[in-house]
């Protein structure tokens, strides 16, 4: 008989997890919160040749996973570049990467509409009981929903921890740019950094089958500024007065907050930023925060992806670690028994948790000019450009860098 795996998650880390335990004859389901289909979810997504060759391995797919740039920039506020490097890149969109990951699996053993509510252990299976009543049993559990799992404390206690800055961002079709703006931003990874922030725009795949087409794609930017406590908290009461908690649904955002924002724009971002922000149907708020965790594992019990470990999104690994996680966890379980399936998830989560302390602490020091400390001294935009989503082979001192994939 097979041995089984429940995933709880259906996002990056839940689709990588069963891809990979597919290929070694594993028995997966995967239960969603969400009860509708996910799509849109995120925007763009950084790729390197390390996460194309994880989605090979997995998936089969050899294609490109997006558009390509081959340089970056630094613009000033009067649309100027200062600086430029070469640095080729593939960019995605999170909905691309998710259908392929998604088109890969068996659409019978993914639930949406599943809350798992409680993580009963029992001898070597583990029973798992649902809001809607269903029961489970599984020999693995993978705790792969996110940053704001409630699951996580059964293998760690540690929570997130707020950075002290929030990203706006938005995405805006080629076809409605200027021409001006269009040439600019289909080429460049671009880069705008005032005092104390970043703004960055790349493009990525637009919707439908030319949507890799140059004309036809999306161009995704970000800002990051810095935020008060008690301004984020501000922030966090929605146009129906309802007061969020770590995050606020795009058509929840007071108009005030945009208005202030397109007012700042004009300030201190050039033309092209400007109407980026004025052309976006939606803009949406990403509170950035950090997390580490002193364990992935406790017997049977696993956590993956950004439940296990979140990194600023400068670093731009977040999908890449979660590949990894599941890619090491393939190689762990491969021709393993149950009896000795708590020892080899140890030997996986020493590893892993390395990698994930170093990404974090990386990405920490990579955004720690984003402060309301107005004082601070701003890189350099050479140092910039270099570090910010890079491949990990690029990457120095990167943990076991030389055997990433044996």
């Amino acid at each position: 008989m097979n041995k089984k795996a429940a995933i709880i998650g259906g996002s990056m880390a839940g689709l990588f997890a069963a891809n990979f335990l597919k290929k070694i004859n594993w028995d997966y389901t995967i239960h969603e919160l969400v009860s509708e289909p996910l799509s849109g979810r995120g925007a763009g997504i950084a790729t390197y040749k390390e996460l194309a060759e994880l989605v090979k391995l997995t998936t089969g797919f050899n294609s490109t996973l997006g558009t390509k740039c081959s340089e970056r920039i630094v613009l000033d506020e009067k649309n100027n570049i200062i600086f430029k490097t070469k640095y080729p890149q593939v960019f995605t969109s999170w909905q691309y990467l998710y259908d392929i990951l998604l088109s890969n699996i068996n659409k019978k053993n993914y639930f949406l509409g599943d809350e798992c509510i409680e993580v009963i252990k029992n001898n070597n299976q583990t029973n798992l009981k649902f809001k809607n009543g269903k029961e489970i049993k599984a020999d693995l559990v993978i705790i792969a929903n996110g940053i704001r799992s409630k699951l996580k404390k059964f293998v760690d206690k540690n929570e997130p921890e707020f950075a002290g800055y929030i990203g706006w961002r938005g995405l805006v079709d080629e076809g409605n740019l200027s021409k001006k703006t269009f040439d600019l931003m289909s080429k460049y990874f671009c880069f705008v950094l005032p005092q104390n922030q970043q703004f960055l725009t790349y493009p990525v795949a637009g919707s439908g089958k030319d949507g890799l087409k140059t004309g036809k794609r999306r161009i995704n930017w970000l800002w990051y500024k810095p935020i008060t406590n008690e301004k984020y908290k501000e922030m966090l009461i929605g146009k129906s007065g309802k007061k969020y908690d770590h995050g606020i649904p795009p058509q929840e955002i007071r108009d005030e907050f945009i208005l202030l924002l397109k007012d700042e724009a004009r300030q201190k971002l050039p033309n092209s930023g400007v109407e980026l922000l004025e052309k976006t149907e939606q803009i949406l708020i990403q509170p950035i925060y950090d997390l580490k965790s002193e364990r992935m594992v406790k017997n049977n019990l696993i956590t993956i992806g950004d439940c296990a470990f979140t990194a600023r999104p400068h670093a731009g690994m977040g999908v890449t670690k979660a590949a990894l996680d599941c890619f090491d966890l393939m190689k762990t379980l491969s021709g393993i028994s149950k009896n000795n399936l708590n020892d080899k998830l140890k030997i996986w989560q020493s590893k892993r948790v390395k990698e994930g302390f170093f990404l974090v602490n990386r990405s920490r020091e990579m955004g720690s000019y984003i402060t309301n400390n107005e004082s601070i001294t701003m890189p350099k935009n050479k140092k910039v450009l270099e570090e910010t989503a890079v491949s990990i082979s690029d990457i120095k001192d990167y943990p076991n860098q030389i055997n990433l994939f044996k």
